[in-house]
């Protein structure tokens, strides 16, 4: 079925279109008034343009994969703002069928759902549990964004077993709030400013990092070296004992990080260490959840249930922040601490998720997703060929292409001239990497672009880079 595009207004003189070589003077005075009234990454006002953002964009208007900044210069994102935006920019369709939703069931916008039970959320997590393998078992709980959604899971393994200790694999984005936070270890600026207050119960082990791998030269080598030699012969041999460890949190796909899925052999070893100690697994799937892996939800893939996956990014159909720790039934029986979320699940959330539901199935954007992955594949197997491009890799619309003179040799400055160009010409990227692997672009387009947007953005993409 064809999808609706309602960005057609955006589209007369031809995308991209660039009017003023970005970003423009009426941008630039607005970031200038930006400095003086509010923050941003705690950018001091002293700062350069581009300090405190991505790239130095004052956004006018949005509409599906197009942006329109206030120099009227209009760019295509390969970035669906971080994947909050799965369906689009100001989906028409998702929008007016969450108003009829909220009009059906009498709630409009804010409602406190802890203290009050709703009818919208029971068929809301509904609908959410029969997208999920064996959906039956587990319940929905909801927040705002990915972070919150984490600080759920951690409380809750910690409550459930009576257990103080948390393994975090290595590489993987959590969140900012503290308990988040603690448990990351991407790149050390993600920790140093606020180390005092991380806890200290936090053990570190190798996540699935196999571009950046110690144990193995490639990813299809893997036979699950870093579980057994790091996670089973140090972590839990030298630092911490299994029956300290409520839980294990990882991303299966690790994403903002290094975009690329661990391998079968490390999730299933994993999965088996966690259920041979009474160790509960999370999976973030804050960003890989949703549809952008290919599969509805990450660990599809690997056919291992979590006790505990979360989600969010895209989760409320860009509607409103939604976010939820999916938890097994046998967990929250007998879970005797007491957790909430002021907005978590408020109904305007509700609606815009289970719109966003209903607009998948109608539009079978699981199958878009891996159509556009197989355009994007395409030109991957020529960019791979490239001096400068080490790996272009990823599962449907979660892709990047990591610029390195070799392994241990990663090109930072040329892949920030390579993002600078690419928006100078109207293609809207965001960098990304591990520790000192800085080096890497992402490609998570919208669900919803134009597959003759995707062609040309990827054109734009391909010229800078050979």
């Amino acid at each position: 079925m064809e999808i609706p595009d309602w960005s057609e207004d955006l589209e007369i003189k031809g995308v991209p279109y660039i009017k003023k070589s970005p970003p423009g003077p009426i941008s630039e005075d607005y970031i200038i008034k930006a400095k003086k009234y509010v923050t941003s990454c705690w950018a001091g006002k002293q700062c350069e343009l581009v300090d405190g953002w991505d790239l130095p964009l004052t956004v006018r208007k949005v509409a599906n994969s197009l942006i329109q900044d206030v120099d009227d210069n209009i760019y295509i994102d390969l970035n669906a703002g971080i994947s909050t935006m799965n369906f689009g920019y100001n989906n028409p369709e998702i929008w007016q069928r969450s108003i009829n939703i909220m009009e059906e069931y009498g709630v409009r916008g804010i409602f406190p759902s802890n203290d009050y039970n709703l009818p919208l959320m029971i068929n809301t997590s509904r609908k959410i549990l029969e997208t999920v393998p064996k959906g039956e078992i587990y319940r929905v709980h909801y927040a705002c964004d990915g972070t919150e959604a984490n600080e759920t899971a951690i409380k809750t393994a910690v409550s459930f077993t009576g257990r103080n200790c948390i393994v975090s694999f290595m590489g993987g984005f959590y969140g900012r709030t503290m308990g988040s936070l603690s448990c990351m270890a991407q790149k050390a600026a993600d920790a140093q400013t606020f180390r005092s207050l991380r806890s200290a119960n936090i053990y570190f082990t190798e996540g699935a990092n196999c571009p950046n791998c110690i144990f193995c030269n490639d990813p299809e080598d893997c036979a699950g070296y870093c579980v057994e030699h790091m996670l089973k012969d140090r972590v839990l041999s030298y630092q911490v004992k299994p029956e300290e460890v409520a839980a294990f949190i990882l991303e299966p796909y690790t994403t903002g990080g290094l975009m690329h899925p661990a391998p079968e052999e490390f999730i299933k070893s994993v999965k088996e260490v966690s259920g041979d100690n009474g160790i509960l697994l999370i999976f973030d799937e804050v960003q890989s959840g949703m549809g952008r892996s290919g599969k509805m939800w990450t660990h599809e893939h690997y056919g291992v249930e979590p006790d505990i996956f979360t989600t969010a990014k895209s989760f409320g159909g860009g509607v409103a922040p939604l976010s939820a720790a999916i938890i097994k039934d046998e967990i929250m029986e007998e879970l005797p601490a007491y957790h909430g979320s002021t907005y978590g699940g408020a109904p305007i959330s509700l609606a815009g998720n289970m719109a966003a539901l209903e607009y998948m199935q109608k539009y079978k954007l699981l199958d878009r997703v891996n159509i556009l992955s197989d355009i994007i594949e395409k030109r991957f197997k020529e960019w791979r060929e490239f001096d400068k491009v080490y790996q272009a890799r990823g599962w449907g619309l979660l892709k990047a292409v990591d610029f390195r003179q070799s392994k241990s040799e990663p090109l930072i400055q040329y892949k920030d001239k390579v993002k600078t160009k690419l928006f100078k010409r109207g293609v809207i990227t965001m960098g990304g990497g591990q520790g000192r692997y800085q080096s890497m672009l992402r490609i998570i387009p919208p669900f919803t672009i134009p597959k003759y947007q995707l062609e040309t953005a990827l054109d734009i993409f391909e010229d800078v880079i050979s």
